[in-house]
């Protein structure tokens, strides 16, 4: 090992020793001025029999906090993925007196349970996906007030129970961003010429990440190739290309096409079926990036260009099954978000249940 290497060596197992100490310490800090509080919601049985169960086409409240305060942990059952509450039941976070909600998307998605409910069992740093059960650990500061809401757009009632672990804080900072995470689906025919726009935001704040659940019945597609070439592009505050991810799989952190399953801490894909033994194929991944938040102040937009990919428009396939009609791809997108603002973001109409549980592809459409 040469002096650069040692040197680098000891500069990496100080910079571990420091931020394990400072887990270590914050975690062994006393704060009397901080209350921690439970607010359960779904189970109406046993000492809950008061609560108001999940029913039918009913919308309960989980939680209803008055601030300034921080929601630490949400948890909630999970349901078996041939059953309708998976993408049936959304998830509705609302903050201070905001008109619309921060957060909105069914349940399966929010927790990156891909693909209508299939994933694998996971734990990310914020998102999980447990044995029965849902749970989420991004931090969600408010100001006046936070509401938690499960709404159930089935036919079935759901037997359920969820709770809301939360903190009070001593006084608002205003540095603490209000999360945010929208759902949307997009389904559309993928040519040479294709770009298309994911998420869109305006203010000030930062993104923190994103999941997608992508279905193709395009066999040239096969193994996602030519899906997952596409150039992931980010503009911040008006300037074009500000970040520019070579390759969706790269963009996640992932090299030379999305391979098999994989669970990190902050990126990994819970789900992946790529026989075509149901005549189509399907991954779920997601990423987060609290190592380094793409920040914006004015506006944010993240889109996937495939126009640039020389290599696949010299090959004539790729045009004759477009010209017969294939190449069709369906995306359903969660985009997770820190806002000056506790709300007002117009999330896209989610379709009824039926048509989120189909694959939206061109004979479905």
């Amino acid at each position: 090992m040469n002096n650069k290497s040692v040197l680098l060596f000891f500069i990496l197992v100080f910079a571990t020793e420091v931020y394990s100490q400072h887990i270590n310490i914050e975690i062994a800090r006393i704060h009397p001025e901080v209350q921690t509080s439970l607010s359960n919601g779904g189970w109406h049985l046993d000492r809950y029999k008061e609560m108001e169960p999940l029913d039918a086409h009913k919308k309960i409240l989980i939680a209803d906090l008055k601030g300034p305060g921080i929601i630490q942990h949400i948890h909630t059952t999970r349901h078996r993925p041939e059953e309708v509450f998976a993408r049936g039941i959304v998830l509705e976070i609302w903050f201070d007196d905001a008109s619309e909600p921060a957060v909105m998307s069914p349940l399966a998605d929010f927790f990156g349970d891909g693909c209508n409910g299939e994933s694998m069992y996971f734990s990310s740093l914020f998102i999980e996906c447990a044995p029965w059960s849902y749970n989420c650990y991004i931090p969600m500061p408010f100001k006046s007030r936070a509401r938690v809401y499960l709404r159930n757009d089935t036919d079935e009632s759901a037997t359920n129970y969820s709770y809301v672990e939360w903190e009070t804080l001593p006084e608002w900072d205003t540095e603490l961003g209000y999360f945010h995470a929208t759902y949307a689906r997009k389904s559309f025919q993928l040519t040479k010429d294709s770009k298309e726009t994911f998420f869109e935001t305006e203010g000030t704040g930062h993104f923190l990440g994103r999941q997608f659940s992508i279905v193709t019945d395009e066999d040239y597609f096969r193994d996602f190739s030519i899906v997952m070439e596409g150039n992931n592009e980010v503009d911040i505050d008006g300037q074009e290309r500000s970040i520019d991810y070579l390759g969706s799989e790269d963009s996640f952190t992932f090299s030379w096409g999305f391979r098999d399953t994989y669970i990190g801490l902050r990126a990994g894909m819970p789900f992946m079926e790529t026989d075509f033994s149901r005549q189509y194929t399907r991954l779920s991944i997601y990423r987060f990036h609290n190592h380094m938040p793409i920040r914006y102040n004015k506006s944010l937009k993240w889109s996937i260009n495939w126009r640039q990919e020389t290599v696949f428009t010299q090959n004539p396939r790729w045009q004759e099954r477009v010209d017969a009609g294939g190449c069709w791809v369906d995306y359903a997108s969660v985009y997770y978000w820190y806002s000056t603002h506790p709300g007002g973001y117009r999330h896209q109409a989610i379709r009824p249940v039926e048509e989120r549980r189909m694959i939206m592809l061109n004979p479905n459409r």
